[in-house]
């Protein structure tokens, strides 16, 4: 991934457009290790609960054919087939959900800790104009703040000293 330019503005989104105050990241994957580590935690968590859930479902509908009576098992097959078959596929559903949203939030923070780092960056290369602005819902609004508040405390001697 290629590092962009460094302009005036450190922001966590970029161009016009969408966004809470008219900018928008280009891309989800700002820090592909931090937001790969999310979401395989995420979908490891969401695997073993549904497999356990899919297993004690399973388990259930076994002890429930044992106690019912074999004459009767062969006319519900084809509906268990369905059933299952269905499980499976809310299952599926379920389990892209909470990757989805795993991903989305991961982005929150993820690029809201882009935007601060390209920020401090700046200011250490002496660009004291420099002011985070994350997005509304973004993580880490109170580190951004606090950036905010030493580049101003910085212009601010600057300013003092000249």
């Amino acid at each position: 991934m290629s590092e962009p330019r460094p302009d005036d503005s450190i922001s966590a989104g970029t161009g016009p457009g969408g966004g809470a105050f008219g900018w928008r990241r280009r891309q989800f994957v700002v820090d592909a290790r931090y937001q790969l580590r999310a979401g395989v935690l995420v979908g490891t968590v969401a695997i073993v609960l549904l497999v356990l859930l899919n297993a004690s479902l399973l388990l259930q509908d076994r002890s429930a054919a044992a106690s019912a009576a074999t004459a009767v098992r062969p006319l519900f097959a084809g509906q268990d087939r369905a059933s299952w078959a269905l499980l499976l596929l809310g299952s599926a559903v379920f389990l892209g959900g909470v990757i989805l949203v795993g991903v989305m939030e991961s982005h929150r923070t993820a690029g809201a800790a882009y935007a601060i780092r390209r920020a401090v960056d700046a200011i250490r290369d002496g660009r004291t104009e420099i002011r985070v602005r994350l997005r509304r819902g973004d993580h880490l609004q109170d580190l951004a703040k606090s950036v905010n508040q030493l580049a101003e405390t910085i212009d601010a001697e600057r300013s003092r000293r000249d």
